[in-house]
């Protein structure tokens, strides 16, 4: 589709208004998003280095503090009934820590765990569940081996805060272990603190689970696992956009946790971090527009006095294209444009005045053509279809000539056969099935012979063609009755006398109506008229509402043998026999059918006056 003048003008301008305004608002838009990126990615990762040192301190002093309680407990010499009531002091002292017991090398408890029943101030509420959590995080033969162990950090199924099981040897070369639950409680308020006000913060330990986070999202998205897993295999920070389990992106920066293989993960609102790069975009959108408003009026100013004139003159060229010759362009001022447009009128109408003689020219040279393509093809097809069926009754009157001395004797044979031989017999009823087969070929010749005839009937003596239509009428009547058919007749007034044989029109008229009743098997309408027609002829017309003829084989449908009726019995010679008589009588005959929507045979004979034939 071609681009209009005024829409290449109103591009060019937006080219030189719009796209300088876009393109450094873009490149200032970029790059205060990097700048943005890399300043608030910074504070991020100090955000997560902190919050990660806080938990390697946390985790390190609860080691500390577990292993003094041991150094000056006599752990190694207290019996089942002391160590409740020894480790009840230093589980005072320590509020980090959710409870204590005394486990030997196997790690079987020399007396029951010590827990408070109060719950805060950093301490977590120990429960059957925690204890058997507790009990399989415990990590007792590193212990034995390096005299002091940290295990992996768990949760409890009702609460967001973890814990970790710690683990020392109760004195140099001692063979009990004191274990410690170590709460993470704190590190969960510091966690929620650095969460607020729409921030993410979370810790995970080696595997990527998460330790300690928010009570409003305790789990982790797909994209924040990612960050966590490229964060822990690379041992280093990381910080990149990702999108929560809340749907929303933010800014976040991965730090791992020195000595423990943890990692720490803080973030702020992408939204909030890169709020001036935003407010640039929007800015840039604003002015972007605005220049595109500036240069739509430019472009309206502009195209007025150039484009539309020239729109005009573009939309007259078409209309001339497309035949319209009565459109014209408005002539407007009298500048070159003014004249350019009278000239284009003066030109579509002269235009318009040679079109409409060509035009007429041509419809009466088309007209005159066609008429005579039409002459000269039904002359054709009469002559050809003369020379065919003149051949093929010759051929048929010897074929019926030298078949029916046979076929005479093979009668009367029968004839006796069937008279000597009783009825009820195989043997009687076989004769009499190849009796009526044997008329059946007779009935066939004198059909062949009858074609062969009528070239030697004579011109015949004048009769009213209502008589045969009228006797052919009656010979049908029961087939009508029995086939459901209802018959239309209309007989004019006045139709002229013809010159022929009636009762070789009574079988033309006779082998239309059973064609037209064959086609029809399940009923229909059948319509017959005669008329007289200009130029001193009779006009007879049979109409059915039959299934109709295929267009592949209407021209064959006067050859000899040739059917298109499924009936059994049908041997194709009653169109033949018929455009033979009509032949015959200087007539022509010409069928018209449509598939599916029925079939119509018009036979057209000379008036007994008329002299010429019909051409």
């Amino acid at each position: 589709m071609p681009v209009r003048f005024a829409s290449r003008l109103m591009l060019v301008l937006a080219l030189v208004g719009v796209v300088p305004v876009l393109l450094l608002g873009g490149l200032s838009f970029r790059a205060n998003r990097d700048e943005l990126h890399h300043l608030v990615g910074g504070l991020q990762t100090q955000a997560a280095t902190d919050l990660a040192r806080s938990c390697q301190k946390l985790v390190l002093l609860g080691v500390d503090n577990l292993r003094l309680a041991a150094e000056y407990l006599p752990l190694e010499r207290l019996g089942s009934q002391d160590a409740s009531s020894v480790l009840s002091i230093p589980l005072r002292q320590l509020g980090m820590l959710n409870l204590l017991v005394l486990v030997d090398a196997q790690g079987r408890a020399i007396a029951p765990a010590v827990f408070s029943s109060e719950e805060g101030n950093g301490r977590q509420r120990v429960t059957e569940g925690s204890l058997a959590l507790f009990s399989r995080q415990a990590p007792v033969q590193a212990a034995l081996s390096t005299g002091a162990a940290i295990g992996p950090p768990y949760r409890t199924p009702e609460a967001t805060e973890g814990r970790v099981a710690l683990a020392v040897r109760a004195g140099e070369g001692a063979t009990r272990l004191l274990l410690a639950e170590l709460s993470l409680a704190e590190l969960s308020s510091r966690v929620e603190e650095l969460a607020r006000e729409g921030g993410r913060a979370f810790i995970v330990d080696h595997q990527g689970l998460p330790v300690a986070s928010t009570s409003k999202h305790p789990g982790l998205s797909e994209e924040e696992r990612g960050l966590v897993a490229e964060g822990l295999s690379r041992g280093a920070s990381v910080v990149r956009t990702v999108r929560g389990v809340d749907g929303v992106e933010y800014l976040a920066a991965f730090a791992p946790v020195p000595d423990l293989g943890w990692g720490a993960v803080v973030g702020r609102k992408a939204s909030e971090a890169f709020a001036p790069a935003e407010h640039v975009r929007r800015s840039t959108v604003f002015w972007a527009l605005m220049a595109l408003a500036v240069t739509g009026v430019l472009g309206l100013v502009l195209s007025r006095g150039v484009s539309q004139p020239v729109a005009r003159l573009s939309e007259g060229v078409a209309a001339l294209a497309a035949g319209r010759y009565d459109q014209r362009v408005p002539e407007e001022g009298r500048d070159e444009l003014g004249l350019l447009a009278r000239s284009f009128n003066h030109m579509a109408g002269e235009l318009q005045r040679r079109e409409a003689e060509l035009r007429r020219w041509s419809e009466e040279l088309q007209q005159r053509v066609d008429e005579r393509t039409r002459e000269l093809r039904e002359a054709q097809d009469q002559i050809t279809r003369t020379r065919r069926l003149a051949a093929l009754g010759s051929l048929s009157a010897g074929i019926a000539h030298e078949l029916n001395n046979p076929l005479t004797g093979i009668l009367g044979l029968l004839s006796l056969s069937c008279e000597e031989v009783p009825a009820q017999s195989n043997v009687g009823q076989s004769l009499r099935m190849a009796l009526e087969q044997a008329r059946r070929m007779a009935n066939i010749i004198r059909e062949l012979r009858q074609m062969a005839e009528q070239e030697r009937a004579g011109a015949g003596r004048p009769l009213d063609p209502v008589q045969p239509l009228r006797a052919a009428l009656h010979e049908v009547r029961e087939d009508l009755q029995s086939r459901g058919v209802s018959l239309n007749c209309d007989i004019s007034a006045g139709v002229p006398r013809v010159l022929g044989h009636a009762d070789q029109l009574q079988k033309v008229v006779t082998n239309l109506l059973r064609n037209a009743l064959t086609a029809m098997p399940a009923g229909g309408a059948l319509s017959v008229g005669l008329a007289a027609v200009e130029g001193d002829a009779v006009c007879l017309s049979v109409k059915d509402t039959g299934k109709g003829i295929p267009e592949s084989l209407r021209e064959r449908i006067f050859d000899p043998f040739f059917t298109t009726k499924d009936e059994p019995g049908r041997v194709g010679l009653g169109l033949s026999v018929a455009h033979r008589i009509i032949e015959a009588h200087h007539g022509r005959i010409r069928l018209e059918s449509a598939e599916g929507k029925g079939t119509t045979v018009t036979v057209i004979l000379p008036a007994a006056s008329g002299e010429a034939h019909l051409a």
